[in-house]
């Protein structure tokens, strides 16, 4: 866990809240704050959090596979709206059961892609934690947009999948987070992934609720970006020592 002394003097300035109305205008807006970011030398590491519209977020790569078109079909079919994401890995389901945060920092703070996600991991767990959750770093079987920095609760269910984007002096983490239970999310999965010929199991994703949390979704919420933001805010620190535990 960061010690407080080493948090960053300015703390992390914080975007709470949906902009536009829909899929397209949010990743839109999280491009515009990262071009703000290039242009200013000075800039500091922001958080960006909402809950998003029923969205299937492809990467760009996978824009460009044979499979794009009838996956994209089978999100609609579920009432998601297919769009391309600003980062890589595999395609994923959110709605307003779940949060996006999108973690953003001057690229220079970090020498490199591991080491930013060590510590954008090592944040989503500790937030976590501290809401009470068995939470640990890693891949569990059967995860869909699998990753070895995906945060889980008890080695079991996926809770939340990160990507990166790094550009020209600007780092984007973004995350999903499943606060409520995913019963909605996995039919729509379900059709994308079979579309793209790739395999998971439903088994494999669980959320802050089914974990025990309580209160209502704005507290979790604000739970988990003030955690973010003022006591884990690991991923917005300079790279001085490494970030221990991150992978545990």
């Amino acid at each position: 866990m960061t010690d407080a002394k080493q948090l960053p003097a300015r703390i992390p300035e914080l975007s709470l809240g949906r902009v536009g109305t829909t899929a397209q205008d949010d990743i839109d807006e999280s491009l515009r704050v990262l071009r703000g970011m290039q242009e200013d030398l000075n800039d500091h590491a922001r958080i960006r959090a909402y809950r998003p519209v029923p969205t299937v977020a492809f990467s760009r790569r996978e824009s460009l596979m044979p499979e794009f078109a009838a996956a994209s079909a089978a999100a609609r079919e579920h009432g998601f709206d297919p769009v391309i994401r600003l980062a890589g890995g595999r395609a994923v389901a959110y709605d307003q059961t779940c949060l996006v945060i999108d973690l953003m920092a001057p690229l220079a703070l970090f020498n490199n892609h591991i080491a930013a996600f060590d510590a954008g991991a090592a944040s989503f767990r500790d937030v976590l934690m501290d809401l009470g959750i068995d939470a640990r770093i890693g891949q569990v079987a059967g995860e869909y947009c699998a990753g070895i920095h995906s945060v889980n609760a008890r080695g079991q269910v996926k809770i939340v999948g990160i990507a990166q984007r790094a550009m020209r002096r600007a780092r984007l983490l973004t995350a999903c987070i499943v606060l409520e239970t995913p019963g909605r999310l996995s039919p729509v999965v379900d059709a994308v992934y079979s579309a793209m010929k790739l395999d998971w199991s439903p088994e494999s994703l669980g959320s802050v609720r089914d974990e025990g949390v309580q209160g209502s979704p704005d507290e979790i919420v604000h739970a988990l970006v003030t955690g973010l933001q003022q006591r884990h805010a690991a991923w917005a620190l300079p790279q001085t020592t490494p970030v221990r535990g991150a992978l545990a």
